[in-house]
This record gives C-alpha cells, sequence and structure tokens, in this order.
C-alpha cells in the first residue's frame, strides 16, 4: 500500500493537504460548539424534539458568524506560522 503523506490525489497532480489540527479547523474550534451550545440549552425532551433543535442551530448560523471566522482562521494561521506548526493556545 503506497501512502501520500499530507496530500490529496487529484487529476494533474497532487494538492498540498494540511494536517488535521483542532486549531485551524472551524468546524473544531467555532461550529461544533456552537451547535451544541443550541442544542443542548436545556435538554431535548424527544428525538424529534432534538432533531429540530440541530436543524435550528444550523440555521442560526449568519453571515456575519461566518466572516468572524474566516477572520479567527487568519489570525489562527498566523499564530500556526509562529510556533513552527506546534500546539498554540488562544
Amino acid at each position: 500500500m503506497e501512502t501520500f503523506q499530507n496530500q490529496v490525489i487529484r487529476y494533474g497532480g497532487f494538492v498540498e493537504w494540511l494536517p488535521r489540527s483542532p486549531d485551524l479547523t472551524p468546524l473544531d474550534f467555532f461550529l461544533w460548539g456552537h451547535i451544541k451550545g443550541q442544542v443542548y440549552a436545556t435538554p431535548p425532551s424527544t428525538l424529534q424534539d432534538l432533531r429540530r433543535r440541530i436543524t435550528d442551530a444550523f440555521a442560526s448560523v449568519t453571515p456575519t458568524m461566518l466572516h468572524n471566522v474566516e477572520r479567527e482562521i487568519q489570525s489562527r494561521v498566523q499564530m500556526c506560522i509562529v510556533a513552527n506548526g506546534e500546539h498554540f493556545e488562544q
């Protein structure tokens, strides 16, 4: 089996692929915490209630929130560069 460390194969060559880092992944540093906070503010009473809350939580993500996440990613990338790719605290 061949491995392609930190790369994804695509038509026309390789694409550099960042290692999975929760410091740089918006799903980890923003989205899951936001969704969990919205869904479990109070315990859901039924499975249907849980599903509705999840749908509502995703619908509550606004363009402004996404813009703020984009700015945060830029800041985190700079901190990662300063830390030479090592773990960093925000």
